[in-house]
């Protein structure tokens, strides 16, 4: 019996150190995709990366900005189509900063209307 106890955490001990292999070599892949973004970055390159890879990184910042007391709500503003991001206080819902503040991009929306109405009339 204690043949196939030893047999059985052995197995285990396997499964276990080749998903921690899995795991540190998809963290080494993922480090070395990271660092090579920064050099190209650094070089004023631009790399192509895939959707995927642009929300992963997004999830992650946002992540790492949110607190235990704040919230990130982001959305686009109809008119300009600029994306505003609110921090809100996580247990009360109240806005505590607008990135860029909706009322600036609400007069931007409204010079942008100007301006096409000025060159509507000299036509």
């Amino acid at each position: 019996m204690t043949a196939s106890l030893t047999v059985g955490m052995t197995k285990h001990r396997t499964e276990i150190q080749t998903l921690e292999n899995k795991s540190k070599a998809a963290h080494i892949s993922q480090s070395q995709s990271e660092i090579k973004l920064q050099e190209a970055s650094i070089q004023g390159q631009t790399v192509p990366i895939s959707e995927e890879q642009l929300l992963k990184a997004i999830e992650r910042a946002i992540k790492a900005m949110q607190g235990a007391r704040t919230s990130l709500e982001f959305s686009i503003h109809e008119k300009t189509n600029q994306i505003m991001v609110k921090v809100k206080n996580a247990e009360t819902g109240e806005i505590i900063r607008e990135i860029p503040p909706e009322k600036n991009l609400d007069f931007l929306a409204k010079v942008w209307e100007m301006a096409g109405l000025l060159i509507d009339e000299r036509r």
